[in-house]
């Protein structure tokens, strides 16, 4: 399984990440670049537990989460399409300019 701690797989994701721009089309989805980074930081600011993000689940969420998020993460296969993320998680604005500093982590 691919993780972030291996040098190769880290290099790899920062290369990706550099290489966005407001030119660049969604692979699957409907979010531009801009979208996409903000819900990823989104998430990330979540899992971290930052005190400013705070996520409560819906119903569903409560019955099905563990069990869909365990049935996506348990090999290297890519998330599914359309899967639901919640609400808390949903970037809506369009339209903002989207800028990225190239990112480095040693």
């Amino acid at each position: 399984m691919k993780t972030i701690f291996d040098t190769s797989t880290r290099d790899e994701l920062l290369q990706r990440i550099n290489s966005l721009n407001e030119e660049c089309k969604p692979i699957w989805g409907k979010m531009n670049v801009y979208q996409m980074t903000k819900h990823c930081t989104i998430w990330n600011q979540w899992v971290l537990g930052k005190k400013d993000c705070i996520y409560k689940q819906d119903f569903l969420g409560k019955i099905f989460g563990k069990m869909a998020l365990k049935s996506n993460t348990k090999d290297d296969k890519p998330i599914s399409k359309n899967m639901p993320a919640g609400k808390a998680f949903s970037v809506k604005r369009k339209g903002r300019r989207f800028k990225i500093s190239n990112v480095n982590l040693d």
